[in-house]
């Protein structure tokens, strides 16, 4: 992507003194990332030719997947903290799913290295949760263990549970990660044999260890790095929609990205989709549907909010675009759609929701709303008014969207034409 004027024809922002705002990353590759991990990944694939260090085979694979599930949960939390995985990629759709499939394939390395070391000293189902704190050995392989039972409840309220738990419960849940990698960390030093053994692997563990250490305190301190913006207008719409415009500078989101909203230094973030971004104001229209929402709805003209962004590159893709492009929205989804459909002529809107958007008298026949209890918006409808070499654009509630892009997909459009975006995971 050039940093001259996009093909919608939104000049890149400028710098004070004329200067051209550096364009954002490309869109993440996955087999790139893939490619990094595997690179991180080599430096323990030599403790398998030298089972002699730790007294045969068995005990070698135990301790490798040790190492790797280790390495695992390392990637999944430099991905997961999006302060630090927006430098490799505005891309968080791909950059989430790169941290779910990390998180099945080092939770079976890491499930599985335990079991291994059990059956290789012999021991009963027990030894997975005896904990002993009353030697140096011992101490170490009950952080092992205690780090194991952490990352068990994190695994299942990600997996099994996660329907049931509520997002903010499982969130904070999630945050477990960060102190079982600690301890991973310090049980594979204070225990593993091959790092022990082999001194280059041993510093190149703390390598990995201090590189750690440096995500969790970006991640602590990015909030005293957000924009502050001032609320400059608020404005009810249908639907339980507020429309709030923001004034101020450090934020330069493209149509359609989306940033994490604060009120309060120490509060949660919130991410919503941006609707308009010029001339140093943004524009977001969000829905009523919490504590969060309720608190911005009683902040006055003036009061500051903290935003941290932009993230999100799949409506960037749609500005790239050479033919028709697509646009399906549930809901409040239509929000990242809003200047996008404005600015791209061959943009068709098809919007479900209980009201219809203002959009529609400025579209005309490229708008199509279908109200739930009158019409459902089917993927055949959908389909049936787009050209063949149309690019899709998916954005709503989480079943809205898996409902669409399975159905689209079922309807014959190639993975390489559906996009849709996540906030979060």
């Amino acid at each position: 992507m050039r940093a001259a004027a996009n093909p919608a024809g939104e000049a890149a922002p400028r710098r004070a003194g004329g200067r051209r705002r550096a364009p954002r990353a490309r869109p993440l590759r996955l087999r790139w990332l893939a490619a990094a991990i595997v690179l991180t990944a080599l430096p323990f694939a030599y403790p398998l030719f030298r089972p002699d260090l730790v007294g045969g085979p068995l005990p070698g694979a135990a301790g490798v997947m040790g190492l790797l599930g280790a390495l695992a949960m390392w990637w999944q939390v430099l991905l997961g903290a999006r302060q630090v995985s927006a430098r490799f990629s505005a891309d968080r759709g791909r950059l989430v799913t790169a941290h779910v499939w990390l998180g099945a394939g080092g939770a079976f390395l890491v499930l599985l290295h335990p079991l291994l070391e059990m059956v290789v000293d012999r021991h009963g189902p027990v030894y997975l949760v005896a904990f002993d704190f009353t030697w140096v050995e011992s101490t170490h392989t009950s952080l092992g263990r205690l780090a194991l039972l952490m990352f068990v409840l994190v695994w299942l309220s990600s997996t099994l549970l996660r329907a049931l738990a509520r997002h903010r419960l499982w969130q904070r849940v999630h945050y477990l990660s960060y102190p079982v990698v600690a301890l991973v960390f310090l049980h594979a030093y204070g225990i593993g044999t091959f790092l022990a053994e082999l001194p280059w692997l041993r510093a190149y563990w703390l390598g990995l260890a201090a590189a750690f250490a440096g995500v969790a305190l970006w991640r602590v301190v990015s909030p005293l790095r957000a924009a502050r913006y001032r609320l400059a207008g608020v404005r009810r719409a249908a639907g339980g929609v507020t429309v709030y415009r923001l004034r101020g500078t450090g934020v330069h989101p493209l149509p359609g990205q989306f940033c994490h909203l604060r009120t309060a230094l120490l509060e949660r973030s919130h991410p919503f989709s941006v609707v308009r971004a010029r001339d140093g104001e943004l524009v977001f229209a969000i829905k009523d549907a919490g504590p969060f929402t309720a608190r911005l709805r009683e902040l006055p003209l003036g009061a500051t909010v903290l935003v941290d962004g932009p993230y999100g590159t799949f409506t960037r893709e749609a500005q790239l675009a050479a033919g028709p492009v697509v646009l399906v929205a549930g809901g409040i989804g239509i929000t990242p759609f809003v200047e996008l459909a404005l600015r791209h002529p061959d943009a068709v809107l098809f919007h479900a929701g209980r009201h219809p958007s203002d959009l529609g008298s400025r579209l005309g026949p490229r708008y199509h709303f279908a109200h739930p209890d009158e019409r459902r918006l089917s993927a055949a409808r959908v389909a049936g008014h787009a050209p063949g070499d149309a690019a899709y654009f998916v954005c709503g509630g989480p079943g809205f969207v898996t409902g669409m892009v399975r159905d689209l997909r079922a309807h014959g459009v190639p993975a390489g034409r559906l996009f849709s975006e996540r906030f979060e995971w």
